[in-house]
């Protein structure tokens, strides 16, 4: 008779790491939110690059372009996952202004990135040669493991979850689509008011002026990073909308 006791603790072994190899993964849902987030900045930073390089002209115009569009391919799946997860998750921290649906925190992180990009490139401040040099140095940064967003090592982990985001339309042109295309504008006259109440609400009080139209204006208020409310001002008269 074949002894086979001895067998016995190699199977327990064998099943014992076959059980945790099929282990399901477990996304941290508050990492995976500052993935896409991140996601989303990177992707306006890029644009800005690209958009501010290509608007010299000449082999630098051309250069933007064909980067630019070997980061698109590279990246546009990633990036409309990210926008439609973000998207989600903002959806209780939003309001409407002229039919569009907004949230202030992507009208805040589309202008921080753009502002990045800006400051970074510095073109106001050098000569018309030394703009060229700048953005050919810059642009020749983003390539090899440089162009996808999936190398950035707070995009990695959660890349596989967030592709499983991806939505039918892929265009990520105004990207975060809750941002609305909004850019930097000067403040209304309903500014000072706003902020001065704002800043006895919260230690790290801040007001975003999201748009300034006489008569109409729209500004949100934030504690830290966090949209706490949205106000809409028609003449000067203001309605508040708490997020």
């Amino acid at each position: 008779m074949i002894n086979t006791s001895y067998l016995y603790p190699v199977l327990f072994s064998t099943f014992l790491f076959s059980g945790c190899a099929n282990q399901p993964v477990v996304i941290d849902p508050a990492g995976l939110e500052k993935a896409a987030t991140h996601a989303l900045g990177e992707a306006v930073y890029f644009s800005t690059l690209f958009t501010t390089c290509s608007a010299l002209g000449g082999d630098t115009e051309v250069d933007a372009i064909d980067i630019h569009q070997n980061w698109l391919n590279a990246n546009s799946s990633l990036v409309a996952a990210a926008d439609n997860y973000y998207s989600q998750k903002q959806a209780n921290n939003t309001f409407t202004y002229n039919g569009k649906t907004l949230a202030p925190g992507a009208i805040r992180l589309a202008l921080d990135a753009r502002n990045r990009a800006t400051n970074e490139l510095a073109l106001a401040q050098r000569s018309p040669a030394n703009k060229h040099k700048t953005c050919q140095f810059r642009l020749k940064q983003i390539s090899g493991d440089k162009l996808p967003l999936g190398n950035d090592p707070l995009i990695a982990p959660y890349q596989t979850e967030l592709l499983t985001h991806i939505p039918l339309d892929l265009d990520i042109a105004d990207a975060p689509q809750l941002a609305g295309g909004h850019t930097a504008t000067t403040q209304g006259a309903s500014y000072f008011n706003i902020a001065t109440v704002h800043e006895t609400s919260c230690a790290s009080a801040y007001t975003l002026t999201i748009a300034n139209q006489w008569p109409n204006e729209a500004y949100a208020n934030f504690c830290g990073e966090k949209a706490v409310e949205a106000i809409t001002c028609e003449w000067g008269k203001c309605e508040t909308k708490k997020l």
